[in-house]
């Protein structure tokens, strides 16, 4: 995983959930919008301390509506499509 650090603890924190939900989302696959289930049954069985689950979740969400916004733009012609 890549390890970015600042000298904001905050931003630090939130790229590492960033990053973790990444992974988790990657591991159901690359097509946006993954069912609620299959992320939660993706976190219940990762290694990630319980602690971490509700950021993970939050991060996981802000992924998917990027991914969904990113979406709308590329049937404009705008963007690429976003991949996890």
């Amino acid at each position: 995983m890549i390890k970015i650090r600042t000298n904001v603890p905050e931003l630090d924190h939130e790229n590492e959930s960033l990053f973790k939900a990444s992974m988790l989302l990657e591991k159901i696959g690359n097509a946006p919008n993954p069912s609620a289930d299959a992320f939660y049954l993706q976190l219940m069985t990762s290694d990630l301390p319980e602690e971490d689950h509700e950021s993970v979740t939050l991060a996981a969400i802000s992924i998917e509506t990027m991914m969904s916004l990113d979406l709308q733009q590329e049937q404009e012609g705008w963007f690429e499509p976003t991949v996890h």
